[in-house]
């Protein structure tokens, strides 16, 4: 299975939810987004975790809320792992239901986020989310709305049990610093002319050692890496701006526009033209 980055552009019609199991047997994910939201859930077992910069280990009861766009994968190393993955839009979510009996407000436009659901409570949700699957597999002509109503219910809990601001679970293991301070320099620096031998020096790292540890740990090459944060920034500015496409490449770090309307053709599917009037 390729390995190269790339963006899920299908689309939902209701609320999507199941349980996986994954390993080191899997197939190797690709870093991703989508265009709808994501809860994804630990079930039993342990995994790590790519978010935009930062790199997480998770365990059973943690979760991570993913809003549509951005960059993310999960990496499967630790033995099995049991998963729940929930889809589902903006549009899914009621908030005159929230505004009107929540004694705070709900925030409408949540950043992504790490949580955790704490141990006393994790058979309940879990209990939820068996009747979301039971129904989202149509059991009567009613399953569509217990599912939409459940999905409520998923939103109250997780503000309920686990505060949105709670610290995020630790990184995934001291040893690997050096890597989550070269991804975060690279997200933060993308639009400069990076080099390997610059950002291993960040990580204070030969730079072969740095792009053998860099794949290892995120599942990305360097260069993939850098890569897919520019056209992630550019694929916005597409949709949010005028500017011309050589303009935005230029602006996120491509001096080749040649080179980057290529890149986004292969990672995209469509030329960034194409992408620009239709991007779905």
């Amino acid at each position: 299975m390729s390995n190269k980055p790339h963006i899920k552009l299908k689309d939902i019609s209701k609320t999507t939810i199941a349980k996986v199991r994954r390993g080191p047997s899997s197939p190797l994910q690709s870093d991703h987004s989508h265009i709808y939201y994501e809860i994804f859930y630990v079930i039993g077992g342990q995994c790590r975790f790519l978010l935009k910069d930062m790199v997480y280990h998770l365990k059973k009861g943690d979760f991570v809320y993913i809003i549509p766009g951005e960059l993310h994968h999960a990496i499967f190393d630790e033995g099995e792992c049991d998963l729940l993955t929930c889809y589902f839009k903006e549009s899914y979510i009621d908030h005159q239901l929230f505004e009107r009996w929540l004694p705070m407000k709900l925030p409408q436009n949540f950043t992504s986020f790490m949580g955790s659901i704490p141990s006393l409570y994790q058979e309940d949700f879990y209990s939820l989310t068996n009747q979301m699957i039971a129904e989202f597999s149509g059991i009567d002509r009613f399953s569509d709305t217990f599912l939409a109503c459940h999905l409520q219910e998923m939103v109250l809990f997780m503000t309920r049990h686990s505060v949105l601001s709670h610290e995020a679970p630790s990184m995934i293991n001291a040893s690997d610093a050096d890597i989550l301070a070269a991804t975060k320099y690279i997200y933060q620096n993308f639009r400069l002319p990076l080099s390997l031998d610059e950002v291993a020096a960040i990580a204070s790292l030969s730079p072969t050692y740095f792009s053998k540890k860099f794949k290892q740990v995120t599942g990305m090459g360097f260069k993939e890496y850098l890569n897919y944060v520019r056209l992630k920034h550019a694929q916005t500015a597409l949709l949010t701006t005028s500017n011309t496409i050589t303009d935005i490449a230029l602006e996120y770090g491509f001096n080749d526009s040649n080179y980057f309307k290529d890149l986004f053709k292969k990672v995209y599917g469509k030329s960034p033209r194409e992408y620009r009037k239709n991007p779905l």
